[in-house]
């Protein structure tokens, strides 16, 4: 179901009005960190699609209920036969840009990716016997070349919600998002769903293990629906100091076959 651009633009247009009023709110706290993620897969084509992600991500959170993350990706492809947005690789209809004079799919791209901005408000509180309900809202700006794979060239926004909560040292999370892409022909967008859940045991106040399950409807004409598994690892080397790690597998025709990241980040 195609929606019009007013959807996208007043969806955006509520995210660029919260992050100055949240700048001049009290009690700022400010996270900045770096990292790269590598994946490889055919999804669900007929070559296989090397990539190399460097995300630089920045969280502020000026309350204790309102938080923003920035994303900024570089992104590295040994094709562009897929593109990559939101953190995800799909396949694309790819005809018109075949046709396009001196464009080779074949051939390897780099480049800055589609800058995303999430908007995460906390409606409801962790207690004793209720889990920490938030309210998402994502804004994805199409910064990316939409020729080179590296993004859709349109923009593209959604609201989402989570629920997590703690068992003693167990923590059960789960997030969904429902993306309104815009319209693009060479590409054939859709608007899609995405599910994530994921069960984290606290071994210490250091080390934090978790597995989870991702699953996105067909973002693409081309693509299939996409389900990822990823054994992750969260370690505090100080406390303002953040490793994080994961592994990936595939688990659907259009998902990658592998992958796997790590990042670091910095508490100001």
């Amino acid at each position: 179901m195609r929606r019009s651009g007013k959807t996208i633009a007043a969806l955006a247009l509520a995210v660029l009005l919260g992050f100055p009023l949240a700048a001049m709110a009290a009690g700022n706290n400010l996270s900045a960190g770096i990292g790269f993620n590598y994946a490889t897969g055919d999804y669900g084509t007929d070559k296989t699609t090397d990539s190399l992600t460097i995300p630089l991500e920045v969280d502020f959170s000026p309350t204790q209920r309102l938080g923003f993350e920035l994303v900024i990706p570089y992104i590295y492809q040994n094709n562009s036969n897929t593109v990559f947005v939101n953190g995800m690789r799909f396949s694309t209809a790819s005809t018109s840009r075949r046709m396009r004079p001196g464009f080779n799919l074949g051939q390897s791209q780099s480049g800055l990716g589609d800058i995303t901005l999430t908007t995460r408000y906390a409606l409801l509180p962790e207690t004793a016997t209720q889990p920490l309900v938030s309210t998402l809202l994502y804004l994805q700006f199409p910064t990316g070349d939409e020729n080179k794979g590296l993004g859709t060239g349109e923009l593209a926004a959604g609201p989402g919600l989570s629920v997590s909560k703690w068992f003693q040292q167990w923590n059960l999370y789960g997030e969904t998002r429902y993306i309104f892409q815009g319209s693009n022909s060479d590409i054939g967008l859709k608007d899609y769903l995405t599910l994530d859940g994921e069960v984290a045991y606290a071994v210490n106040r250091f080390l934090l293990p978790s597995i989870a399950l991702w699953y996105a409807t067909a973002p693409s004409d081309d693509s299939s629906d996409l389900l990822e598994a990823r054994l992750k690892i969260k370690y505090k080397i100080s406390g303002d100091l953040l490793a994080q790690g994961y592994l990936l597998k595939g688990l659907s025709n259009s998902s990658a076959d592998f992958g796997l990241g790590a990042s670091i980040s910095y508490s100001f």
